[in-house]
């Protein structure tokens, strides 16, 4: 019987981890840590990149099919033929009508587009969905970043409106790259 309460009152043993041991899982999993960081940041702004590119390309299509139906890029006031930002905006994202003027419904006259669908894109660089538009490459460009995109109305081209030094600091260094992204 005395046998029965020393076993009752005896300490069992536990299996537990070591200092060391857990010094060691620390010390792997800081430097996992440290290995995945840099991919898991670069992954981002491979992300925002490839963003970049698929808005700048679905754009661009949107621009030739306005381009197609009414033989003139969009971006004009229909008004006075004036380069305008909105204006760009509206026909690319509701219906049209032959000269150019929107509407949000569908219907006569208004029977094309729209080419894009709402809300504008948004340059994910600057987080900014205006338009510059201006009538050609040499013509004055607007600052660098108060826009987020620049549509050019002579040749139909669309670009970030942003710097050379904004897109190296996002990873982008090929410099044809950035010529296809950014006016001259």
């Amino acid at each position: 019987m005395s046998g029965q309460r020393f076993s009752r009152w005896a300490k069992t043993v536990r299996p537990a981890f070591s200092l060391v041991e857990l010094v060691l899982v620390v010390v792997i999993l800081g430097i996992l840590a440290a290995i995945a960081a840099p991919r898991v940041s670069r992954a981002a702004g491979d992300a925002e990149r490839n963003t970049l590119d698929s808005t700048l390309t679905t754009v661009r299509k949107a621009i030739d099919v306005y381009y197609a139906e009414h033989g003139r890029y969009p971006g004009y006031l229909v008004s006075d033929g004036s380069p305008d930002g909105t204006a760009f905006v509206k026909q690319m994202t509701l219906f049209t009508d032959e000269p150019g003027n929107t509407n949000g419904t569908y219907g006569a006259p208004f029977t094309y587009g729209p080419y894009l669908r709402e809300p504008f894109p948004v340059n994910p660089f600057n987080e900014l969905d205006t338009v510059a538009v201006i009538r050609a490459d040499a013509s004055a460009k607007p600052a660098a970043n108060s826009t987020g995109w620049i549509a050019v109305l002579s040749s139909g081209a669309f670009k970030l409106n942003g710097t050379d030094a904004d897109l190296i600091d996002r990873g982008v260094s090929d410099p044809k790259k950035r010529s296809d992204l950014l006016l001259p």
